[in-house]
């Protein structure tokens, strides 16, 4: 794929994408503060990811203190995010498979109880996020991003770095690959997933500031993050049927639904492995 554009295009396109992600953070810790609604606060998590790989992916052209200290702000909201999303797919995945009645069962509602006090810490965090500060160290950031950046090297390339940072990412997915296979290599595939979503931030971010059409390739990444990130989920439902007191019964039923669900996943992963292998996307340039 070739790249035609100038630096200053490639720069004021990057301030538009960094700004944008953070507008849309923003948004999204106003909305929640106000309404607390679920799905805004699952949206408010992954916003938080996107613009923590943000901040990453410009880290060689942005003020080296305001980054660190807006990437550590950042990945506290993210963590404390994470918990009530957690519990809420739970939720979702036992109520779509377990058809006696809710309330007879105790997991509902220990799950209920957690998920109270995960709203409680969402709501404490979000108080205590100075986005006041925050916005201000964004804004000098962007304004700093010009076509001379006092950080930048002699000939340094956006687009050079944009593609070896592509390169870079891509490694541990093809290294991982091979082993996520075997059932027993959870670590393995969570690891996979992670690679996948970071190299999959850094195209999304990308594509509009070199003008590249990753359509096809974004979309075969989902498919790879999405089951590997249910794989995840049941990983994670085990973590908190481990912090309910739950009959044996109960308890032996949930963990048998598990190990069906991740057996069913990993052949589905398998499978995707084989009929729709991940390859890898040049990304090259061309000066005008």
């Amino acid at each position: 794929m070739h790249i035609s554009s100038d630096a200053s295009t490639i720069m004021e396109r990057s301030r538009g994408v960094f700004f944008a992600q953070w507008k849309e953070l923003l948004r999204l810790v106003h909305t929640v503060v106000k309404t607390s609604d679920p799905d805004e606060i699952h949206d408010l998590r992954v916003a938080t990811r996107r613009f923590r790989a943000v901040l990453e992916l410009f880290d060689p052209v942005t003020t080296k203190d305001a980054s660190t200290e807006l990437k550590k702000n950042i990945r506290k909201l993210t963590r404390v995010l994470g918990g009530l999303r957690n519990i809420d797919e739970a939720l979702i995945f036992f109520q779509s498979r377990l058809t006696d009645v809710f309330s007879e069962y105790k997991l509902f509602q220990g799950l209920s109880e957690l998920r109270s006090r995960e709203l409680k810490r969402i709501e404490r965090a979000l108080m205590a996020f100075d986005h006041h500060k925050s916005d201000r160290m964004v804004r000098e950031m962007v304004a700093g991003l010009h076509d001379d950046c006092a950080d930048m090297r002699e000939n340094f390339s956006l687009p050079a770095y944009f593609s070896d940072t592509s390169i870079r990412l891509f490694i541990p997915i093809q290294q991982l690959l091979a082993v996520s296979r075997v059932p027993e290599h959870r670590e393995p595939r969570h690891a996979l997933r992670i690679a996948i979503k970071k190299w999959r931030y850094v195209l999304e971010t990308v594509a509009p500031v070199l003008g590249c059409d990753y359509t096809a390739q974004l979309g075969l990444l989902k498919e790879y993050q999405s089951i590997l990130g249910r794989m995840n989920d049941i990983a994670e439902f085990e973590v908190l049927l481990k912090k309910l007191k739950l009959p044996q019964s109960e308890r032996v039923q949930t963990e048998t639904l598990l190990q069906k669900e991740d057996a069913g996943l990993l052949a589905e992963f398998t499978e995707l492995i084989e009929q729709k292998p991940i390859s890898y996307t040049f990304l090259t340039y061309e000066a005008t």
